[in-house]
């Protein structure tokens, strides 16, 4: 169970293969806010699409809290 999936992992590549492992198990992952995560194909696609979303978002904060410092020096 994940509560976020930005909070999962640091890039898409790496929560891809991160929740590849357990439902190639048979394991079904639960994110809390999305819902269960299996192995259908709709499934897959919503997983890709998310993680690099939430890829994009933390690469956004990152240059962002750059920006901000370069504002302050």
């Amino acid at each position: 169970m994940v509560t976020k999936l930005d909070r999962f992992a640091r890039s898409a590549s790496q929560g891809i293969e991160l929740v590849k492992k357990p439902i190639s198990k048979g394991v079904k992952v639960h994110i809390l806010n999305m819902g269960l995560m299996d192995n259908t194909p709709a499934s897959k696609l919503i997983r890709n699409i998310f993680f690099a979303f939430a890829e994009f978002e933390r690469d956004m904060i990152v240059e962002r809290t750059q920006e901000g410092k370069a504002i302050a020096k």
